[in-house]
């Protein structure tokens, strides 16, 4: 038997912790024939590169904050491999290069697309338990890539599938909870929960895990497994929706804390000059939702969109780019906002839920702006400083 394991920052944040987890896997060798291990960097390194970076300038060149940002992921599996041997098992760390994790895209938000066989086989062959660097790969220029905020998630699962596996992902919570426990502390531990469900509920907030290592999961039938470090108890399954227990109208609720709205104003209407925009926004990688398009008296058209308030500095270049295509173009931001998203399976067939929903904000005196719905949500921004209120009577009106 073999599977993938992954270590989040959180659980791997000092030298206790790394070897608490390397006796951990000492024991799971008993287990599994074969080990490959994920981790992340260790508590809030990334973090501390990156402000680092940002006292040296606010725009840090994307391929030199990559190769920066990948130091963090070396030195945990090269600790966490040193505290495996030191026990006496085989272990060897490797990084994305060595791996062999090649991708493509743009530097901070690049994507997988292949990895090599060969070498972790024979290392798994020769009884080596093998520690990859989670969030990183190289590029056709030879070049380190970073995959983004959740990426180890996604290394994780992209190897569970070159190795046909299951995917374990250990954090510092339980599993998965319907509601984010810390507002909400009648929140539900799910037993299990739909790719489809988790897919919504990662790309509108929920931190848990991240939208493409999910997708990845439903798309080859990869089983994956959620819970907390070192616990045997507890976690969520991520799993086909026809093996899911039961099927709530609401599975859940995500929130995004700080977004920013932004508004292009001024742009001819045309499905050529629409399409540039959009095009703009894709090769500079910014995550953008709840789009909203206005067609004015005059033939012109605004494009509204939210975003993440931290992904400001890609926001920026984007505009720039935006304003060197379109001279006339101005544009408008709104801050200040949240946004909150109710997901699930039910929501298909049930034309009741978003009354209930905008009902249960209206009676709590929440005002909401932009709306956006899909075929398993509805979400809609709201000021920042009422999100917690709103989750509250959102999941209260749900039973959640």
């Amino acid at each position: 038997m073999r599977t993938v394991v992954k270590y989040g920052g959180s659980s791997v944040a000092t030298i206790e912790k790394i070897q608490a987890i390397a006796d951990y896997i000492v024991k799971l060798k008993k287990k599994y024939d074969e080990i490959i291990i994920v981790a992340s960097a260790m508590g809030k390194t990334t973090d501390s590169l990156i402000k680092m970076a940002k006292e040296i300038t606010v725009n840090p060149n994307q391929r030199e904050l990559d190769s920066l940002l990948s130091i963090g992921e070396q030195q945990t599996v090269t600790l966490l491999s040193m505290a495996i041997n030191s026990k006496g098992e085989k272990a060897i760390s490797l990084t994305g290069y060595q791996a062999e994790i090649k991708t493509k895209g743009v530097h901070t938000k690049s994507k997988i697309e292949s990895i090599g066989k060969e070498k972790i086989e024979n290392y798994l062959k020769d009884g080596y338990i093998v520690i990859v660097t989670g969030f990183q790969g190289i590029n056709e220029n030879g070049n380190i890539t970073t995959l983004g905020r959740g990426g180890s998630d996604t290394s994780a699962v992209a190897l569970a599938v070159t190795f046909d596996c299951e995917c374990r992902i250990y954090t510092d919570v339980d599993g998965i909870y319907n509601v984010d426990p810390r507002i909400y502390p009648k929140a539900k531990l799910l037993n299990t929960i739909s790719y489809e469900e988790m897919m919504e509920m990662s790309n509108l907030g929920a931190g848990v895990m991240e939208t493409r290592a999910v997708e990845l999961g439903k798309k080859f039938g990869i089983p994956i497994f959620v819970g907390k470090t070192l616990s045997e108890t507890g976690g969520t399954y991520i799993t086909d929706r026809e093996k899911a227990l039961e099927e709530k109208l609401v599975t859940g609720i995500s929130i995004k804390k700080d977004i920013l709205i932004t508004t292009i104003l001024n742009i001819p209407y045309s499905s050529e000059k629409i399409a540039e925009l959009f095009t703009v926004i894709d090769d500079y990688g910014l995550n953008i939702n709840m789009i909203n398009q206005n067609i004015l008296k005059d033939n012109m058209v605004e494009i509204s969109f939210n975003s993440q308030a931290s992904e400001k500095y890609i926001l920026e270049q984007v505009v720039n780019k935006i304003k060197e295509l379109s001279k006339d173009v101005s544009i408008k931001y709104r801050d200040g906002l949240g946004m909150i998203s109710v997901v699930g399976i039910g929501i298909i067939n049930n034309s009741g839920i978003a009354g209930r929903f905008f009902s249960a904000l209206s009676r709590n005196g929440i005002n909401f702006y932009q709306v956006t719905t899909s075929e398993i949500s509805i979400s809609c921004s709201v000021d920042k400083d009422l999100i917690e209120k709103a989750v509250v009577a959102v999941a209260e009106e749900f039973c959640l």
